[in-house]
């Protein structure tokens, strides 16, 4: 019967992946054109107009795209705020971040209790985690407390109370310090909008930076997830010094001259196939 079980789940996330690389799709299409047709779409990527007014519907929703009558377009904001959307970068460097998480769940053993960020890299993580039992896991993310909740090995999911901002599933601000410091764990697996051996894992959003040191001042290990696009590009506020890392995952295209500068400070890095 478990056997049974895990291969549901498996399918189920494939299934998922399908989606999101469709959905990446559509947005590299509307990055090139500016605007199309729903019929359009559908006619490109092969598939029913069924399953495009869903993936329309959810792009939406999460305010990554903007519907019109027969047609979408990408919405009239700034960059920083559109690439901050969690329904964007799901879908974005998802090789990349399917190999870091499966090398970050190879960490996490039975009975461990791990904080998790809300980033889409961490997210990851969560069908690889099905090898372990009666992990409790601490996180601010709402999309990855929604899809922990599917799994039934987890001794507990605890969800970090705060303010919720808009579009990105994560929750912010300080308002949670009670709750977090009466928790700690054995790893923060945590992203960032950059990493540097200069610095280490930078963003831009202060509030929920704050509530990241608030999470690692609890946890023995820091665990970075990293995609190489983000390595040497600082971002406005660092929030976990690099003294602070004691793994880097990230994936092959990380250059070796990076590599080896992150040695020098002490992080071990995993490169994730």
């Amino acid at each position: 019967m478990k056997d049974l079980i895990d291969k549901v789940k498996t399918a189920s996330y494939y299934v998922t992946m399908i989606n999101l690389e469709r959905r990446k799709q559509i947005l590299d299409l509307l990055a090139e054109v500016g605007t199309i047709k729903t019929t359009e779409l559908s006619d490109r990527l092969g598939v029913t107009g069924a399953t495009i007014r869903t993936d329309l519907r959810d792009l939406a929703r999460e305010g990554a795209i903007v519907r019109y009558h027969g047609g979408v377009k990408l919405p009239q904001e700034k960059h920083e705020q559109f690439t901050e959307n969690y329904m964007v970068r799901s879908i974005t460097h998802v090789d990349e971040k399917t190999a870091i998480g499966r090398a970050a769940a190879e960490l996490v053993g039975s009975g461990d209790t791990i904080f998790m960020d809300a980033s889409s890299t961490t997210f990851h993580m969560i069908p690889y985690l099905k090898y372990t039992d009666d992990v409790t896991v601490v996180t601010n993310g709402i999309h990855t407390a929604m899809e922990l909740q599917h799994h039934n090995n987890f001794k507990s999911i605890i969800l970090i109370g705060g303010m919720l901002r808009p579009h990105s599933g994560a929750i912010e601000g300080v308002v949670s310090r009670e709750m977090v410091n009466r928790l700690s764990g054995d790893y923060y697996f945590v992203s960032g909008n950059g990493c540097s051996a200069d610095i280490g894992l930078s963003g831009n959003n202060f509030f929920e930076l704050e509530l990241k040191r608030m999470c690692a001042e609890r946890c023995k290990h820091i665990v970075a997830l990293v995609d190489s696009t983000k390595i040497g590009a600082d971002s406005a506020s660092a929030f976990i010094p690099i003294e602070r890392i004691d793994y880097l995952i990230t994936d092959s295209k990380i250059k070796l001259e990076d590599v080896e500068e992150f040695h020098e400070h002490g992080v071990n890095v995993i490169i994730a196939k």
